[in-house]
């Protein structure tokens, strides 16, 4: 188990800080005024397209073209003009679908798990942790602050994770200039839609929109969430 965990959580790759200029024009809000019931709408199709994949874990290619769609569709209904900034960004978040490679996207090993991101924004820091059934016997958590860079980017600095059995932490490893980009594309008091690379130039690149990112590579990743708990 030791050595498995310890693989899972190889140290990324290190890359310099994100620019933030692009040539592609960056997503906005387009429509700060939409309707509740659309973003209802919107969101109930992407749980749809969702449904029997185990939050992405085993979709095919088809299902996970259906559910980037999904998201597109959400995401430009993105109440909030400054995500970055947003208050409803506090509390507990759990992923519901992403097509990130292990252990992000709720995975550890041959272990299947639910995957949780804690915001606390008065602190400028977030947990990641991941439990695995039955009662929690396996966990980990990764630790990170941000920068932000924009109205939607944020500048993530990894600090460390540690993987617990029983209850118990096994071990802990540190992150040195260890640095994500995220995009809030879309965000509201119980929603989100978080996009993220190692570079500024992979997000912008979008190669691993509807298929799953690779270990490793520059790809983009996507995660989709909801809100489970107050700050």
């Amino acid at each position: 188990m030791a050595a498995s965990t310890s693989r899972a959580f190889a140290a990324p790759t290190r890359i310099a800080p994100a620019r933030t200029s692009t040539s592609r024009a960056r997503r906005r809000p387009a429509s700060v005024s939409a309707s509740a019931s659309a973003v209802s709408t919107a969101w109930m199709a992407l749980e749809r397209s969702v449904a029997g994949t185990d939050k992405g874990l085993t979709c095919t290619d088809a299902q996970r073209a259906a559910i980037e769609d999904a998201i597109l569709r959400l995401e430009a209904l993105n109440p909030t003009a400054a995500p970055s900034d947003s208050l409803a960004l506090e509390g507990v978040w759990e992923v519901t679908y992403s097509n990130a490679p292990p252990p992000s996207n709720g995975s550890l090993g041959p272990f299947k798990g639910t995957a949780y991101q804690e915001i606390n924004l008065a602190d400028g820091t977030y947990v990641n942790r991941l439990t695995v059934p039955p009662n929690d016997w396996l966990g980990a958590r990764l630790r990170a602050d941000w920068t932000r860079v924009d109205d939607t980017l944020w500048l993530v600095t990894f600090r460390d994770v540690t993987v617990s059995v029983l209850g118990f932490d096994l071990f802990t490893k540190k992150f040195t200039d260890v640095t994500r980009v995220w995009e809030h594309s879309f965000v509201s008091e119980t929603r989100r839609v978080v996009r993220a690379a190692r570079t500024m130039e992979g997000l912008r690149r979008e190669d691993a929109r509807g298929r799953a990112a690779v270990a490793g590579d520059d790809d983009d990743c996507v995660f989709t969430m909801r809100r489970v708990g107050a700050g």
